[in-house]
């Protein structure tokens, strides 16, 4: 019985040990983690800014919409999400852009960068609220009641928005060419919901592919639109590259939204 005693309290002692050891163990492993994949089947934490890219992707898709119809209404509806949302532009959490071509030849890269310099573009998307408004109104002309409306918009000058108030999504516009593809790397934090979205100006397929930093594919949105979403959960803190791939013949503005 006394050896039996002993025993546990050894056992107590030395597994409370371990257990600390292990903890500490578990914990350099998921940060020095070279062969893993970083995600989790998690669900995460949404966070504002997470909420606030998916209202700035749904107002940049219906800015299209928009200005497809020429609807001063649908306009009004897209600036009034926007004002909805506080973002951050040229956020250092995306650097440097790294762009490469992504299939052809040499010569047929540029071949296909001469067709992008010389299209005639459609217009980028964008935030600027007030540059929408005045969209809407040329639209809106010969309806006073809807013009009235828009004015009274416009005189607001809201600027900051209430979804991602702390940090807010990131917002970033670029072009990206021809037959190539835009690489950016951007953080995510561990157990919570990263969300990407992509909306370029309607000329081309973009598709969107988010690795992690050892190279794995996690997640990919690769329709046959410009409009991309893609949302994941990273098991550890880390960086991981977001890549937007043009897969036509003339370049493509798009905006990049993320948390």
């Amino acid at each position: 019985m006394k050896h039996s005693k002993m025993m546990l309290v050894v056992l107590v002692v030395i597994n409370g040990w371990l257990v600390t050891s292990l903890g500490a163990q578990t914990q350099q492993t998921q940060q020095t983690d070279t062969k893993g994949t970083n995600v989790s089947t998690d669900k995460g934490k949404e966070g504002g800014a997470a909420t606030g890219v998916s209202v700035l992707n749904e107002a940049a898709q219906l800015v299209r919409y928009a200005r497809e119809n020429e609807s001063p209404i649908a306009m009004l509806t897209a600036v009034q999400m926007i004002e909805r949302v506080r973002y951050q532009e040229n956020s250092d959490r995306i650097g440097a852009k790294k762009t490469d071509v992504s299939t052809q030849s040499g010569d047929q890269a540029k071949s296909d960068q001469a067709k992008s310099d010389q299209k005639e573009q459609n217009p980028a998307v964008t935030f600027d609220t007030q540059k929408l408004l005045a969209e809407a109104k040329g639209w809106a002309k010969g309806n006073p009641q809807l013009v009235a409306l828009i004015d009274a918009e416009a005189a607001k000058h809201t600027t900051i928005g209430t979804l991602g108030a702390t940090t807010g999504p990131i917002v970033h516009h670029d072009q990206v060419y021809a037959r190539h593809y835009d690489d950016f790397a951007v953080n995510f934090y561990a157990g919570e919901l990263a969300r990407v979205a992509v909306v370029g100006d309607g000329d081309t397929d973009l598709d969107l592919y988010i690795y992690d930093a050892n190279g794995n594919l996690i997640v990919a949105d690769t329709d046959y639109s410009d409009r991309c979403l893609v949302q994941f959960v990273p098991r550890w803190t880390g960086t991981f590259r977001v890549r937007v791939v043009n897969n036509g013949y003339v370049s493509n503005r798009y905006v990049l939204m993320t948390n």
